[in-house]
């Protein structure tokens, strides 16, 4: 607030060094409004300056917490605030988010045989899924699958998209779809945009690796005729 007041104050005094007929009034409101512009952007640099450091002092903190997780995989948002975490000892899947970065983290673990189903999802396309077999039909939705004649190479929303998401479909009555998020931009971003193949790429990796987890469980658990 003190900030914007000094620029504003500052930019009146300009404008009434311009509207004064009296040269060393003009050139005294000049200088007064000069000054405290200047004054004005120092302390908006120096506020900003100390914003960026402390922001990114909390995210190597809550970095650091979210990596001493017991696990073997892991994957933790740019903002710092999510993670996804696989521990192949306990055989688990974990779960990490916090709304800012100085609350609580919230953890939800998830047994490996609880995983039902994995969706990678672009805005609202579903472009990947794995389901359990032994499940009938999509937890996810019945109308979630598209048919490859309905998308259209040449339509520009096809070659752009905002957000790119991985759902997972656990056993858990309270909460039983998790959504990690890759990527979630404001605008909509080119198919051809490094940040869009990095994130795609990365979303594939884990969407792979949780594949390999309900289908190993779907063997386990087929029926052995003796």
């Amino acid at each position: 607030m003190k900030t914007f007041f000094l620029l504003f104050l500052g930019t009146i005094y300009v404008l009434l060094a311009n509207s004064v007929e009296t040269a060393i009034f003009r050139k005294v409101y000049f200088l007064i409004g000069l000054g405290l512009v200047i004054a004005g952007v120092f302390r908006y640099v120096k506020e900003r300056f100390i914003y960026i450091h402390t922001l990114n002092e909390m995210k190597e903190a809550s970095e650091e917490e979210l990596m001493a997780i017991p696990h073997t995989h892991c994957i933790i948002s740019n903002d710092c605030l999510s993670a996804l975490l696989l521990n192949e000892p306990t055989n688990t899947l974990i779960f990490v988010s916090r709304e800012e970065l100085e609350d609580a983290l919230i953890k939800k673990e998830i047994p490996f045989n609880k995983i039902y189903e994995v969706a990678i999802v672009e805005d609202d396309m579903y472009i990947a899924r794995t389901s359990n077999n032994f499940i009938s039909g999509s937890l996810l939705g019945e109308d979630m699958d598209i048919e490859e004649e309905e998308l259209d190479e040449e339509d520009p929303e096809y070659n752009s998209m905002s957000q790119l998401t991985l759902k997972i479909v656990a056993d858990n009555l309270s909460d039983p779809i998790l959504e990690y998020v890759f990527m979630d931009n404001s605008e909509p971003l080119s198919r051809e945009e490094d940040e869009y193949q990095e994130a795609l790429e990365l979303c594939e990796e884990w969407f792979q690796k949780i594949s390999v987890i309900i289908k190993r469980y779907e063997l386990e658990r087929v029926p052995i005729r003796h």
